[in-house]
């Protein structure tokens, strides 16, 4: 009998618990789906590991430029060799080129700026608000939320699980029931990234590295193997567990996700066997209190809205709506976005459905911006949206044969000229000499410049592109 088919056959005593994000694994698990939060697997400063979640296209290049205003004075580009990549400091750092001008250092590999994981060094993460970035799917362990006092029993989640015996296989095949373990199992085999054991994963978060005492948020001092499941629910209490859900393909349920309704092995509440992973004799209805289930954010249209511009924002995820437990209410999305200083923009989808939300965001200011998700008192992930300048080219005029003016807006501070910084005046793959350089009107030379020939402009808020036209003639 085959993995699979076993945990088949095992299904009316485990099933399912916890799904996050990138990679599809067996349905019924384990290893459990990674469709909601993030993935369980352990960050690693690799430049492999941290693109499957930050690339170019994630609006890492704006959000970096975006610090430089940050700080009083403005940071710095540039910085000393052996200098660490701060604000103080600056960012890039200047190499000889081999002839009279200089070239960047590589820096697009994460561990030239950073030697640990930056993700559980913030602010937030030191004052245990887990919430602010994984969204409601956990919970803070500082907020006092419930926590059941009475005694553990029989039917209780163990924080791992217990081995038992398949029912009816032949030979005999074990399997993990009544815990955590009996979705959440690793499978070094999954991509984009593995998936790690429970300990595995939340050891590899980078708490407890920098400062020892933060072991103690999970484990006792005295007894710190002694783990039960009421330490556990410090972060994954009864209220965040009993709201995590993805959309099923059940053919009654295929617009909404409808909790006690959906196929198994998609999340804590689709299905009674979902309740048995972790309770092992729960009957009944499978989720009797479910309200608001957690929405999660996936994708998005774009990372980058332009300054005094309205901005469509398409979001796409999972659990945006859903029917709550009593099989009548209806949960309905709203997307909160803010910058930390102002009063939060709460905004009305115009079109949303379980998985895609489309809202107009209204003109913002320049900076960068926290975006969620939220339903009914709970959130989702985190997401950022970057607004930048709209670069524009108006026009760009041969002055004489090699000379070139173009004139725009948002073109930003003047490239250094001592060293190639991949930005500038480009034709083709050939850089222009700038001869001089302001927000609004750039000037420079270059015997690559034709009439009709298409110029391109790369500024810190991005490149334009223009088609150079001849030199107006005077009349007699």
């Amino acid at each position: 009998m085959n993995k699979k088919t076993v945990f088949s056959a095992i299904l009316t005593m485990a099933l399912t618990f916890g799904v996050t994000t990138a990679v599809m694994a067996d349905v019924p698990p384990p290893p459990v789906n990674q469709t909601i939060g993030f993935p369980d697997t352990k960050f690693d400063i690799a430049t492999t590991i941290c693109s499957n979640c930050h690339s170019a296209a994630t609006n890492n290049i704006e959000r970096h430029h975006n610090l430089i205003t940050t700080v009083v004075p403005s940071a710095s580009c540039v910085r000393q060799a052996g200098q660490p990549a701060t604000l103080a400091n600056g960012c890039h750092v200047l190499v000889s080129d081999g002839g009279s001008g200089f070239v960047f250092e590589d820096f697009r590999t994460c561990v030239s700026c950073h030697s640990t994981s930056p993700h559980h060094t913030s602010t937030a993460a030191l004052a245990q608000d887990c919430v602010s970035c994984h969204g409601s799917v956990i919970d803070n362990p500082l907020d006092g939320h419930f926590i059941p006092a009475y005694a553990l029993s029989s039917v209780t989640p163990l924080p791992g699980g217990k081995t038992v015996i398949v029912p009816g296989s032949n030979p005999a095949v074990t399997a993990i029931v009544q815990g955590c373990e009996a979705c959440h199992q690793a499978d070094p085999a999954a991509t984009p990234v593995p998936i790690f054991s429970n300990a595995d994963t939340h050891h590899g978060t980078n708490l407890g590295v920098n400062d020892v005492a933060q072991c103690n948020w999970c484990h006792n001092v005295s007894t710190p193997d002694a783990i039960t499941i009421r330490q556990c629910e410090a972060c994954h209490g009864v209220k965040s567990l009993h709201n995590i859900q993805a959309q099923t393909p059940a053919a009654a349920n295929l617009t909404t996700i409808v909790p006690g309704a959906e196929d198994r092995g998609y999340g804590h509440i689709g299905s009674n066997t979902d309740c048995q992973g972790c309770h092992t004799s729960i009957v009944g209805s499978s989720s009797p209190f479910s309200a608001a289930i957690v929405p999660f954010v996936s994708g998005q249209s774009t990372h980058v809205a332009l300054i005094g511009k309205v901005t469509t924002l398409t979001l796409t995820g999972t659990a945006f709506s859903n029917i709550g437990g009593d099989g009548v209410t209806a949960f309905k999305p709203t997307v909160t976005i803010t910058n930390g200083t102002t009063t939060p923009l709460v905004l009305e989808p115009f079109s949303a459905t379980e998985s895609e939300i489309k809202v107009l965001v209204p003109a913002l200011v320049a900076g960068s911006y926290d975006v969620r998700v939220t339903k009914e008192g709970v959130q989702s992930n985190l997401i950022k949206l970057t607004a930048v300048p709209q670069v524009l080219v108006k026009s760009a005029v041969l002055g004489s044969r090699t000379s070139l003016t173009i004139t725009g807006q948002n073109f930003g501070a003047a490239p250094t000229t001592q060293y190639n910084s991949g930005l500038g005046v480009f034709v083709g793959t050939q850089p222009a000499k700038i001869v001089s350089w302001s927000n609004s009107k750039i000037v420079a030379t270059s015997t690559s410049f034709n009439a009709g020939t298409k110029v391109v402009v790369k500024t810190l808020f991005g490149q334009v592109s223009g088609t150079i036209s001849g030199a107006v003639k005077k009349g007699r």
